[in-house]
C-alpha cells in the first residue's frame, strides 16, 4: 500500500498558517499601546473632507521638503504641520 504524504504546497500553507497564528498570539499578549504613545508615532485616524487651499510655489516647495524629512508627502507634511500647530497651547 501506498502511503499518503502532504504535498509541499500543503505545508506552506500549514506553515504560514502556524506562522500567522504565532504572530497574532504575540500580538493579543503584548499592549504596544504605551510604547506607541511613548514614541509619539501613533496617527489617530478620524473621518476627512477635502479642503482645498492656495498655497506659493515657495512653501509648496518647502512642504515637499519637509515631507521627504518626515517620509511624507507635502499634502501629509502640511497637515502635520497645520494640526501641530493649532493643538498647541500658544
Amino acid at each position: 500500500m501506498a502511503q499518503h504524504s502532504k504535498t509541499s504546497s500543503a505545508l506552506k500553507v500549514r506553515n504560514a498558517t502556524t506562522r500567522r497564528d504565532s504572530t497574532l498570539r504575540s500580538f493579543k499578549t503584548q499592549d504596544l499601546g504605551n510604547d506607541i504613545a511613548a514614541a509619539g508615532t501613533g496617527v489617530v485616524v478620524r473621518p476627512q473632507r477635502a479642503t482645498s487651499i492656495l498655497l506659493g510655489d515657495d512653501l509648496k516647495e518647502a512642504l515637499r521638503r519637509r515631507g521627504k524629512q518626515l517620509g511624507v508627502g507635502y499634502q501629509t507634511a502640511a497637515k502635520m504641520i497645520l494640526a501641530k500647530y493649532v493643538n498647541a497651547k500658544l
